[in-house]
């Protein structure tokens, strides 16, 4: 037997261990959302709605979408801008069932033309790189603001060490590192030129801070911390509650409908909820901004991108007449 592959006897069958990989946090997410949902009184489910602020969040939908297919055009140029938003909404419609945002780069993939894959590959690694640097940085100043020391910092290596990869470093493990299983297809990104992985980190920055916004505009939206008087402290909270969901959802191999179910549970554990009240507002806030900065662009995607293929069936018929 060979001793560096693990002994086929030994691993687990495929409906087991696809069912601990993503049903087992999917129940963890779902056992904990219902102990923290069932106690709660019933006047903690009258929402005061503060429709300015959720107003807010939905005008910068556009604004954040439009920021990564800005990213995608830089890393798949010569083709028009409406193209390449219609690919990465169509993406989006795809990371719903798919872990590790593989379903997002199954659909951009798959809806570029066939001589366009390579790149997209590789531009997709870049992109999804970029934007999980940006989350994990600032969860690591999340949890330095919490003063969970040890894990900020422990955290901030694995930025630093990201960040070096992303743009070129190559350290003595690297040669392991990009066959083994955990490296997936960062080793694609570093095949685009640094000038583009640049800018792709910049606007994946922007994308950051404007979902960032969201976040919080749909807290304050449903009356999240009201009873703190201080804006500025209410802000600080809230923003440090978000970086710490999206870098606990982040970790998670789970598609779980676009993480539906796990990111409200990773709010509650993370944010302030000092009263019952501001339960329910992190629920319908987390839940407000995955309908309206996925499901309703998913839904976007597959209708443009079936208009699209049904145009290109009949321009083909058309010319073969």
């Amino acid at each position: 037997m060979d001793r560096g592959k693990w002994p086929d006897k030994l691993r687990l069958p495929a409906p087991i261990h696809w069912g601990l990989l993503f049903l087992l946090p999917l129940g963890g997410a779902g056992c904990w959302l219902f102990s923290s949902l069932y106690a709660l009184p019933a006047e903690a489910w009258q929402l005061t709605i503060y429709p300015l602020a959720l107003l807010g969040a939905v005008l910068l939908v556009p604004v954040n979408w439009g920021i990564e297919s800005v990213k995608w055009a830089e890393l798949m140029p010569w083709a028009r801008m409406a193209k390449r938003t219609r690919q990465v909404l169509y993406g989006t419609a795809w990371s719903m069932i798919g872990p590790f945002r593989l379903g997002a780069g199954i659909g951009r993939v798959a809806a570029v033309k066939p001589r366009e894959r390579n790149m997209a590959l590789r531009a997709f690694a870049t992109a999804s790189v970029s934007q999980w640097w940006c989350t994990i940085t600032a969860a690591a100043l999340g949890l330095l603001c919490a003063k969970l020391y040890l894990p900020g910092v422990a955290v901030l290596v694995v930025s630093a060490a990201t960040l070096g990869l992303y743009f070129g470093w190559t350290p003595a493990f690297w040669t392991w590192f990009k066959h083994s299983p955990f490296s997936g297809h960062w080793g694609l990104s570093r095949r685009i030129a640094t000038v583009r992985r640049k800018r792709a980190l910049i606007f994946s920055i922007a994308r950051f801070l404007v979902m960032l916004c969201q976040f919080i505009l749909l807290l304050n939206a449903f009356g999240h911390l009201t009873d703190l008087t201080h804006q500025v402290e209410r802000f600080f909270l809230q923003g440090q509650g978000v970086a710490l969901t999206w870098g606990l959802t982040s970790l998670a191999p789970l598609p779980a409908f676009g993480d539906l179910g796990l990111r409200e549970a990773a709010a509650l554990l993370t944010m302030e909820s000092p009263n019952p009240a501001d339960v329910t507002a992190i629920v319908a806030a987390t839940l407000t901004l995955w309908v309206i900065n996925i499901f309703i662009p998913a839904i976007v995607g597959l209708i443009w991108q079936g208009a699209a293929q049904r145009q290109d069936k009949t321009l083909r018929a058309n010319l073969g007449a």
